[in-house]
C-alpha cells in the first residue's frame, strides 16, 4: 500500500494545484470528484501510517516572522489557518514528526496605478418596463472565458421586492436576454435576486428587464447592489448601483 501512495502522490499533487483559493476546484461536478479523490488519498495514506501522528509544519520568513502549526492524533482531521505578514520575499516551510498534511498558500494583492476596463461592463438603472418598475441591468460577457457559470446578484431597493411570478413570466421570454438564464433564486423574502448565466451563450451584449413588486412607498430610497460574478472563481466581479430617484437615461456604449 505505501507503493500505491507513493505512486499517486505526483498525481494528488497537481490535483490540489487545481484548487482555487476557495478549496474548490472549476465546477461543481470537478469540486465532487477532486475532493473524493483527496478524500480517499488521505484516508489511505493514514492507514498507512504506522505511529500516531505528531506533525509541526513551521512557516517562516527570516527569524522574526515564523508561524508554527502542529498535529497531533486528536485534531489531524482538523484545517489551520495563519495569516502571514504581508512582506515582500521568500518563505520557507519546514516541517518535522510523523503524519501527512496539505498545505495551500493563498496570496492576494491589487495593482494601483493602472486603468482598467470593467470586467463585464455591468450597467443597472432604474426602468419602467411594460408598466412594471424594473432594473434594468446589462453587461458583456468575456469572449475568452473558462468559467462555467456566472452569478448575477441583485438586491431590491427599500419597500420593493423581487417575486416568482414576475421573474417567471420574464424567463418565458426566450428570444431576449433571459434565454441565458438558467435557473433562479429569490432571497430574503424577495429583498434579493439571484440568476444564473450561461457562459456559453452566444449572444455578445445582454439586457434585462427584471420587474419588482412595490410594497410600500419610501422616500429617499438608498441605492441598491448589482453585482456580476465568475461563480468559481469570486475574485472575478464587478458591482454598481442603481437608484429608483435615477431612472435610466440610455446606458454607456462600450
Amino acid at each position: 500500500q505505501k507503493d500505491v501512495i507513493q505512486e499517486s502522490l505526483p498525481i494528488i499533487m497537481w490535483l490540489a494545484s487545481q484548487r482555487s483559493e476557495n478549496g474548490g476546484f472549476r465546477s461543481s461536478q470537478d469540486t465532487v470528484i477532486g475532493l473524493q479523490a483527496l478524500a480517499k488519498f488521505a484516508e489511505l495514506s493514514n492507514a498507512a501510517m504506522s505511529k500516531r501522528t505528531e506533525l509541526t509544519i513551521v512557516i517562516g520568513k527570516g527569524r522574526s516572522n515564523i508561524r508554527k502549526i502542529r498535529f497531533r492524533e486528536d485534531n489531524k482531521m482538523t484545517v489551520k489557518e495563519v495569516h502571514l505578514t504581508p512582506e515582500v520575499g521568500k518563505y520557507k516551510i519546514k516541517w518535522n514528526g510523523v503524519g501527512v498534511a496539505f498545505l495551500q498558500m493563498i496570496s492576494e494583492y491589487h495593482i494601483t496605478g493602472k486603468e482598467y476596463e470593467p470586467i463585464f461592463m455591468l450597467q443597472a438603472a432604474a426602468a419602467t418596463y411594460k408598466g412594471l418598475l424594473t432594473v434594468k441591468v446589462a453587461f458583456r460577457l468575456p469572449e475568452e472565458s473558462s468559467s462555467t457559470m456566472y452569478l448575477l446578484e441583485l438586491a431590491s431597493p427599500t419597500g420593493m421586492v423581487f417575486t416568482k411570478s414576475l421573474v417567471e413570466g420574464q424567463l418565458q421570454m426566450t428570444d431576449g436576454g433571459f434565454s441565458v438564464i438558467k435557473r433562479y433564486d429569490i432571497k430574503r423574502g424577495g429583498q434579493q435576486l439571484h440568476l444564473y448565466v450561461d457562459p456559453a451563450t452566444k449572444l455578445k451584449d445582454i439586457e434585462l428587464n427584471i420587474p419588482m413588486d412595490s410594497k410600500f412607498d419610501v422616500t429617499y430610497r438608498m441605492a441598491a447592489q448589482v453585482s456580476l460574478i465568475d461563480y468559481y472563481n469570486p475574485s472575478k466581479r464587478q458591482t454598481v448601483f442603481y437608484s429608483m430617484d435615477e431612472s435610466e437615461t440610455g446606458f454607456e456604449k462600450y
